[in-house]
C-alpha cells in the first residue's frame, strides 16, 4: 500500500518521526474534511479519544471513531493501548507530513488537501483577529500577517524552508513530549505559503 517513506529528524536525544507521502490514495484519504480536522486536533494534543475529538469538533463519537480508524488504515494515526480505559485514545504517528515531488502536486487529491489546509489556516487567523486586542504587546508584535513580494532564488527559498521546518518541528515536538515546553511558550499556528508569481515566464 505504501509508496511513502518516513525519515527521522533528530532533535536533542529523540527521533522525530516524519513522513513523505508518495501514494495518491493516502493523499486523497487525508483530504477528507473531518479526517484533516482530526489530524489537526491530534497535532495539538498528545492523544485523544474519539469522544474527546467529537466534543472538540462538534461531531459524533461514532463518526470520529470511524474516521480515526480510516486514518489508522492509511498509517496516519495509531491507537494507544491503555488497559485501565474502556475507550483507547489515539495519537499521531508522524509529527511532520509532506508530499513527495513525484506524487503529482497537480492531482485532484493534492488540490483538495491543499484547499482544506488553507481553509483551516484562514479560519484560525480570523479567530486570532477577533481576539488580537486581548494579546499582550509582545505577542501582538510577533503574530499576524508577515507578507512580502520580491525576488528570491531557489537556494534562498530552500534556506527559508529549512528554517521554517526547524521551528515547526520544534513546536510539534514540544506538544508530543519530545521536548520540554519552556516557560512563556504558548500554542501557535504557523504556516508558510510560497507562490512564484511569474509561473508562465519561468516555469
Amino acid at each position: 500500500m505504501r509508496d511513502e517513506n518516513s525519515t527521522p529528524q533528530t532533535m536533542g536525544q529523540e527521533s522525530i518521526p516524519t513522513r513523505v507521502l508518495g501514494d495518491i490514495g493516502s493523499i486523497k484519504a487525508l483530504a477528507h474534511p473531518l479526517r484533516l480536522a482530526l489530524i489537526d486536533l491530534l497535532g495539538q494534543h498528545e492523544s485523544l479519544t474519539a469522544a474527546d475529538a467529537a466534543r472538540a469538533l462538534g461531531a459524533t463519537a461514532a463518526n470520529c471513531s470511524f474516521h480515526l480508524r480510516q486514518l489508522a488504515k492509511y498509517d496516519f494515526v495509531e491507537a494507544v493501548k491503555v488497559p485501565s480505559r474502556r475507550e483507547h485514545p489515539w495519537r499521531l504517528k508522524y509529527l511532520g507530513i509532506t508530499v513527495a515531488d513525484d506524487a503529482g502536486e497537480l492531482t485532484n487529491g493534492f488540490n483538495a488537501l491543499a484547499e482544506q489546509m488553507i481553509a483551516t489556516v484562514v479560519e484560525r487567523f480570523r479567530t486570532y483577529r477577533r481576539f488580537v486586542a486581548e494579546l499582550s504587546p509582545d505577542w501582538r508584535e510577533v503574530s499576524g500577517i508577515h507578507e512580502g513580494t520580491g525576488w528570491l532564488t531557489v537556494d534562498e527559498l530552500r534556506e527559508l524552508d529549512s528554517l521554517f521546518g526547524q521551528f515547526a518541528t520544534l513546536a510539534a515536538a514540544r506538544t508530543h513530549g519530545y521536548e520540554v515546553i519552556p516557560e512563556g511558550a504558548r500554542m501557535v499556528d504557523i504556516a508558510k505559503l510560497v507562490s512564484p508569481l511569474d509561473i508562465r515566464e519561468g516555469a
